[in-house]
């Protein structure tokens, strides 16, 4: 019997390629999500995942490549929407039944990876056919691949935390090797020469600082990196890469900061494994530059070298030393005039130019600003008077009365800043002269035309004009408080006679309202916090449901756009309102706050048990809402209380003292990050060493963000041996000139870190007391830098001790705050990430008035918008940019992270 050969069994050819001509033109299609997608429910979000799973799989059967290939990325794209959703965590049980657990999307990645070879052969064979040329197929069997493949397995790491350029070769080259690189060099170095490796992914070093986390990095990145950065989720292994790193790390810089970030901040790849390439790209590309797309590139300059090897002197000169006397001899980001020197402002105005046209122009837009400034403040004050005349029935009128004492408030801080920009024109213009008339007793001549002299006349004259006028508005307006003064005083006699002669008692409410007159020279207390808030910590609370706390926030519903939610005065809590706001737009705060995983990083061990950053976060996610005109922190004032009473009462209190305990409580609310220390204390560098003492070991997403550290290098002037010291800090607090009306925050940054003399410091060389010079730098630089101006200091004047207000208008940027030359000399190699950027304003929290009757409010960046808006207690309105810059600002917040749009980072 004769046996018939068996015939091949048939395959399916996959159908025709319909969508597009290249594999990029797919992109356009499974990057397409509908604009609403963040704002459904989770449920129909994981719905819509199943049903886009079911439909790729069966293109996948029918070997339809496009449409399985765009349907699964377009998965990969909803993944990443579904792990951003508030509700993930609560509901990731429900997540991993309907979409399937981390195998299942391992079966996916593998389909995808066959899907975009299978399309890329495809595409160059049709675009060969349509060139007319031949294709060449080379067909590989499983066999033969086997054989050219080394045999590798998945295990091939272990315990280690580095791998060598040839064993990343290998497994690269393993498909059973189940592995994502991360390269994180600059973006124009990754485009000039990079790995030839299907799953590979640049992470620009820039986005490599401290406060970033795994999702906010997924933002940064372009749109088709981000398909390729979620990969992390499924893969066995991820390999980091920089340009040479070899061994461990140096901290903070990029391939460390990148470990660190997933090692702490992304909870979708617990189970994978982090290693190193050891020797970086550069080794590898050494061995197999045929690996690579430009073997012929070459690598920058090393950076980032190991701190030992820098030379531990600070100042081998210490003539090199500036010392503080010469903090204030010279402006900061804006050139002065030398009174002293005439030849020296004859060629500053030649140097820049600025005819005395100019410089009249501004005088004439300060002398408008101030005239309408001054009607504002007559306006306001005629209101005062009639709310005065009024029955106090009207339940509402102390909250009008007192918004419109502090509307005074700051229109006069206002009128005081034109005052000092007009005095500083005032200058400028008398030095201009004074180099006009000695060219004119020198024969040369300034004015090419008569006419230009005898328009700068008519210019002045106008300008006295308005003077006049200005100063007419002004009488008036003292005029006006002076009347107001002696009602108070009138009101004050009445009450005083009304307790000596009427029984002790209930008060009535006539004596109330006489108690809120508004007044300029007293504040008034004004109790409008509701009931006496239940002690809510009674109510039911566990460690997996931490929503369950019942908060009254006292909403006053409205639309109003996201982040632009006022809060309510409790009695003068207008300092702590300030605070909060511009810690609500604090960006990478704000995200961290509103990503429901950070309950898992609150410590309830410590003194405050997490509380303070339960009820912070609840505040910052209520203000965000954009559903509410208004809110009331009540909780949280309650909370505070607890722990520190004067925050608790109704008395008024300093914004900075509330901010720096704040600070140190969410901090120890939040430290739970074990900090990596690769040897041992006594090897590491003194500022390490001092830095992870002082915050024992833990960090916190706090301590990353807002804490910096402060080196302190004493030099003895008779052997210039130098001793030096490490100190964190959350803020720095800079001293005001004592008698100026206008100074520049470069001045302020001077005085605090330039050099002052010790006398009488026991030098341990000299084994004696010796005179020596102390100089304090920025050893370590924070992602966010919170600058406060000393302005309440005691008089030294009067013989009880009383504080006054320094009313000194500090010009500082909105942008591009430079910090480099304020770094130590020994420390710059750290601190390299964090001077790719400058430094850019987004908050200030400002103080009216004096140290006996003042308000609080914040200016503050709106990320979304990208404005300045005014947080006056439940008062939110948008200002202009040039008006931030005023006498009333008390604390910066500035940021060197890139929150902002690309196109605006620098």
């Amino acid at each position: 019997m004769m046996m018939k050969p068996n015939k091949p069994t048939p395959v399916n050819p996959p159908k025709p390629l319909h969508l597009g001509t290249h594999i990029d033109d797919l992109e356009k299609l499974y990057m397409k999500l509908p604009a609403d997608i963040r704002d459904r429910e989770l449920d129909l979000i994981c719905r819509s995942a199943k049903k886009l799973i079911e439909q790729s799989d069966r293109y996948y059967l029918e070997k339809d490549e496009e449409q399985a290939y765009v349907g699964y990325m377009r998965l990969m794209n909803l993944v990443q929407t579904i792990r951003q959703n508030k509700e993930y965590a609560r509901k990731k049980q429900m997540v991993t039944k309907l979409l399937g657990t981390q195998a299942d999307f391992n079966r996916i990645f593998t389909k995808l990876n066959l899907l975009k070879t299978s399309l890329e052969e495809r595409y160059r064979e049709q675009a060969l056919r349509k060139a007319g040329a031949t294709p060449s197929i080379t067909v590989v069997t499983n066999s033969e691949r086997n054989q050219a493949t080394p045999t590798v397995t998945t295990h091939f790491i272990g315990n280690r935390q580095a791998i060598t350029a040839k064993e990343l070769h290998d497994v690269m080259n393993d498909p059973r090797v189940s592995l994502l690189i991360m390269d994180c060099r600059s973006a124009k170095d990754f485009e000039e020469s990079h790995l030839r490796y299907s799953y590979l992914v640049n992470v620009p070093e820039h986005l490599l600082v401290a406060g970033m986390t795994a999702g906010k990095i997924n933002h940064a990145l372009p749109p088709e990196s981000r398909i390729l950065w979620s990969n992390r989720m499924v893969k066995e292994h991820v390999v980091l890469m920089d340009w040479n790193t070899s061994g461990n790390p140096v901290k903070d810089t990029p391939i460390y900061v990148l470990n660190y970030i997933l090692c702490h901040y992304d909870q979708d790849i617990e189970d994978t494994k982090i290693i190193r390439l050891d020797g970086g790209y550069e080794s590898f590309l050494l061995y197999y530059p045929a690996a690579c797309t430009n073997p012929n590139y070459c690598p920058p300059l090393a950076l980032y070298t190991a701190s030992e090897n820098i030379d531990d002197i600070e100042y081998p000169n210490i003539n090199d030393i500036p010392m503080k006397e010469e903090s204030f001899s010279k402006r900061g980001f804006k050139p002065t005039i030398d009174r002293s020197s005439k030849v020296a402002a004859v060629s500053l105005y030649q140097a820049r130019q600025k005819p005395l046209e100019d410089i009249l122009v501004e005088h004439e837009q300060i002398l408008d600003k101030s005239k309408q400034n001054a009607l504002d403040i007559i306006n306001t004050e005629t209101e005062l008077q009639n709310l005065e005349q009024q029955e106090p029935s009207d339940a509402g009128l102390d909250e009008t009365q007192e918004s419109l004492l502090f509307e005074v408030m700051q229109l006069k801080d206002r009128q005081r800043d034109y005052e000092a920009e007009k005095a500083r024109i005032l200058e400028e213009e008398e030095s201009y002269k004074e180099m006009e008339k000695e060219k004119q007793e020198r024969g040369e001549r300034i004015s090419t035309e008569q006419a230009e002299r005898l328009e700068r006349e008519a210019y002045e004259r106008r300008l006295l004009e308005k003077e006049r006028e200005q100063r007419e508005l002004e009488e008036k307006c003292q005029r006006l408080a002076r009347e107001r003064e002696a009602k108070l005083a009138l009101a004050r006699e009445q009450k005083r006679h009304l307790k000596e002669n009427v029984p002790e008692g209930p008060k009535s409410y006539p004596d109330q309202q006489l108690a809120h007159v508004a007044t300029t020279n007293s504040m008034p207390l004004f109790d409008r916090s509701a009931k006496p808030l239940a002690d809510h910590n009674h109510n039911v609370r566990t460690t997996s449901d931490l929503d369950v706390v019942q908060r009254d926030f006292a909403p006053v519903y409205g639309n109003v756009g996201r982040g632009l939610t006022g809060l309510k005065n409790l009695g003068n809590t207008c300092y702590m309102n300030s605070i909060l706001q511009c810690l609500s737009n604090t960006y990478f705060l704000n995200e961290f706050f509103h990503d429901a995983s950070f309950k898992m990083r609150l410590n309830r061990n410590n003194k405050t048990q997490g509380k303070i950053g339960e009820e912070v976060a609840a505040v910052i996610k209520a203000l965000w809402t954009g559903q509410y005109k208004c809110i009331a922190s009540k909780n949280l004032r309650y909370v505070v209380g607890q722990y520190e009473r004067q925050f608790g009462g109704i008395e008024q209190q300093d914004s900075h003292e509330f901010l720096t305990i704040l600070m140190d409580w969410l901090h120890s609310d939040l430290q739970t990050i074990q900090m990596q220390i690769s040897t041992s204390l006594d090897q590491l560098p003194p500022s390490e060493k001092a830095w992870i003492e002082h915050f024992k070991g833990k960090g916190s997403y706090i301590s990353e963000l807002f804490y910096g550290q402060i080196k302190s290098t004493v030099k003895c002037t008779r052997c210039h041996n130098e001793s030096a010291t490490y100190e964190s800090f959350s803020n720095l607090s800079l001293e005001l000139p004592q008698d100026s009306n206008i100074c520049y925050l470069e001045n302020c940054l001077d005085m605090y870190f330039n050099g002052e003399e010790v006398r009488g410091w026991h030098c341990p060389k000299c084994k004696s007391n010796q005179d020596a010079i102390k100089k304090l730098d920025i050893s370590r630089l924070p992602s966010i830098m919170v600058i406060h101006f000393k302005r309440f200091y005691a008089d030294p004047e009067t013989a009880a001790t009383i504080y006054r207000k320094k009313q000194t208008l500090v010009k500082f940027p909105l942008n591009d705050l430079n910090m480099t030359r304020y770094l130590a000399r020994t420390e710059v190699n750290r601190n390299k990430r964090l001077t790719t950027f400058r430094y850019h304003l987004y908050g200030v929290s400002n103080h009216y008035g004096s140290m006996e009757s003042g308000h609080y409010t914040a200016f503050c960046l709106n990320n979304i918008h990208q404005k300045w808006f005014k947080f006056d207690d439940y008062n939110v309105s948008s200002i202009d940019a040039s008006d931030v810059q005023a006498s009333a600002a008390y604390i910066l917040f500035y940021s060197c992270l890139p929150d902002r749009p690309q196109s605006d980072v620098r």
